[in-house]
């Protein structure tokens, strides 16, 4: 069956020469905006590697095309910009670092985010029928020159469905994005059962936009060489840790002591209870088997993150001792750690270990993005039992 909300061919933005009048002041904006984003880049002690420079090329020719477009020089809608690579490879500094820099109405969503505004106005509207989803789209795409869209990845028929809407709308009202992607849009929606129904979007998406691919040889979130790269890691995130087994002394080092049995409680995020260990000012304490294991939502983890800025998950299970019964519970986890990351959040996971998400996943038990989430979380400092035996060495010496 064909996805129902493709865009119409004849509302995709074309390939064409641009007119001759305008055609050095895009050149000077190209020169600015590529200078820009290497400033940018110097400014953080790094160079860009050949596939970013050439993604920062055009990432510039396009807002020059947008910029012309504003001042009346041209009325051809700019293609579409898709980047898409590895983890950990300056995707989405790239497109922030030009973001920053665009002269445009623009307006910058991450994928959690946008789902949770679809879902919100269907909620307000009391159903989920098209109207109320056409609805959501609009307003994410009212008053704006350029949607930026940050880890664009489809894994349900339905978020599939919901996209596809966005493009095709998108397309009508002549309005280019910028997205970024772990995924080549061939590789979009991998579950085979259902790839075949996105494959109409996929050609859409091929269609109208430039597929830019940023390859660079290494993760430098896991492997930062000193004064090379940026660390792509918010500054709340990165002070969080890995702590096994979690003993109190090693909790206490951290200022973290586990909560009495008393101050358990139960929240209530969006539309599902979760009880939780503590929730005392922004810390927000809570067993990976009550996150994880229950039917709680990104739209959940999304509603607690505005409220608490530290997190605690404990009792996090060794992923290489996973089995498939609990493949749901470690995507919701991946959906946790994704939001984590984007909303700047202090982030303390406790097990007894191994916990090693460098592991060769079973794709029946760990999530299919586990690569970007071991990334991710890479970006967390570790206190291991070994760690701790040294300090308690060195303190008693």
């Amino acid at each position: 069956m064909t996805p129902p909300f493709l865009p119409q061919p004849g509302s995709l933005p074309q390939r064409g020469r641009l007119p001759q009048s305008g055609r050095q002041g895009n050149r000077e904006t190209v020169l600015a905006l590529v200078e820009g984003i290497t400033h940018d880049a110097g400014r953080l002690g790094f160079q860009l590697e050949p596939s970013q420079h050439e993604a920062a090329q055009r990432l510039a020719a396009f807002g020059a095309e947008v910029t012309a477009r504003r001042r009346a020089r041209q009325r051809r809608t700019p293609r579409s910009i898709y980047l898409h690579g590895p983890v950990g490879r300056g995707k989405t500094w790239l497109m922030d670092s030009f973001h920053d820099r665009l002269r445009a109405r623009k307006r910058r969503v991450h994928f959690h985010d946008f789902f949770r505004g679809l879902h919100a106005g269907t909620r307000r509207s009391g159903s989920a029928d098209g109207t109320a989803i056409q609805h959501s789209v609009d307003v994410l795409l009212a008053d704006i020159d350029v949607l930026f869209f940050d880890e664009f990845h489809v894994h349900d028929v339905g978020d599939g469905m919901f996209i596809a809407r966005l493009l095709r709308t998108a397309a009508q009202r002549r309005i280019p994005l910028v997205v970024t992607s772990n995924y080549a849009p061939d590789d979009l929606l991998p579950n085979p059962l259902w790839h075949d129904h996105f494959v109409p979007t996929i050609e859409a998406i091929k269609e109208m936009m430039d597929i830019v691919e940023v390859n660079g040889p290494a993760d430098f979130r896991r492997f930062p060489a000193a004064g090379s790269q940026p660390s792509a890691a918010p500054k709340a995130f990165n002070s969080g840790r890995i702590i096994t087994p979690g003993t109190p002394k090693q909790l206490g080092r951290l200022g973290l002591f586990r909560p009495s049995v008393s101050q358990s409680r139960v929240l209530t995020p969006t539309t599902q209870p979760i009880v939780v260990k503590n929730a005392d000012r922004d810390l927000l304490w809570v067993g990976f088997p009550e996150l994880c294991a229950g039917l709680t939502s990104t739209a959940d983890f999304l509603a607690l993150a505005h409220r608490f800025k530290t997190w605690v998950i404990d009792g996090v299970p060794s992923p290489a001792a996973s089995d498939p019964a609990s493949a749901p519970a470690w995507q919701r986890f991946s959906n946790a750690v994704d939001v984590l990351h984007d909303q700047d959040i202090t982030l303390f996971l406790i097990g007894a270990g191994p916990l090693d998400w460098d592991a060769e996943p079973s794709r029946s038990v760990l999530p299919v993005d586990l690569a970007r989430i071991a990334s991710r979380l890479s970006l967390l400092g570790r206190s291991d039992p070994d760690d701790a035996a040294a300090i308690e060495e060195a303190a008693g010496s």
